[in-house]
């Protein structure tokens, strides 16, 4: 009969696998007859930190808190890390939308604030006192006057990458500044923060040198 749960060991340490088929109640039957085994045999009172694998099982909070008292049972045990080959269906969501290039077409108007999770493709048209808001990068081919902020709250690597003549304030991550139209470039601007953690504009075609990684991540070609 195959043991729901199964200890391999590794130049890096133990990982216990928890059978995706075995039932909850029989893994932690197993669980603890395997580490009263491991407790006999370690003769040399050396700890033990496991990685632990659920495979394609997602275990609740509750299974969680139970693996955690029976490793806790044991001195000699610890828990390095639990990891699943499956992720929550709202996770996974979370994922797509933050890596997703959203396309936005409207109006902001004054006083209004659109918080998008993800970069951000804008053709509509802010208005003074309007706000586009991004966790990632925005890229503008619509009007703005009002302010643009990328990499909203803290996400310091994000772009904006816009013609700024009517823009009035920028942010991107922690850094906001009013739009010095003497620091600008003409036509498109690509704003970043630059090494030393000051916001910094360059013209569009210097965008791969400054940010080489979002040419990576999108499979884009300069």
């Amino acid at each position: 009969m195959q043991q729901s749960v199964v200890l391999k060991a590794s130049n890096d340490g133990y990982e216990l696998i928890f059978r995706q088929a075995a039932g909850f109640d029989e893994i932690m039957v197993d669980l603890k007859t395997l580490l009263d085994r491991l407790q006999i045999d370690n003769t040399t009172d050396k700890q033990i930190s496991f990685d632990m694998s659920t495979e394609g099982r997602l275990l609740t909070a509750d299974q969680t808190q139970e693996v955690t008292k029976m490793i806790n049972r044991y001195p000699l045990f610890s828990i390095h890390k639990l990891t699943a080959d499956v992720i929550l269906n709202a996770d996974a969501m979370a994922m797509i939308e933050r890596n997703t290039v959203h396309l936005v077409n409207q109006i902001i108007r004054n006083g209004q604030v659109v918080t998008i999770t993800g970069d951000v493709l804008f053709f509509g048209k802010i208005h003074k006192g309007g706000v586009l808001r991004a966790t990632g990068n925005i890229f503008v081919m619509g009007d703005v006057a009002g302010a643009l902020e990328a990499g909203y709250p803290d996400h310091n690597d994000a772009v904006i990458v816009s013609q700024l003549t009517t823009v009035p304030k920028v942010r991107v991550g922690e850094l906001l500044e009013l739009v010095d139209l003497e620091k600008t470039v003409p036509g498109a601007n690509v704003v970043y923060i630059n090494d030393i953690q000051t916001l910094d504009y360059q013209p569009l075609n210097q965008l791969k040198r400054v940010r080489p990684k979002l040419f990576i991540q999108n499979g884009g070609h300069v």
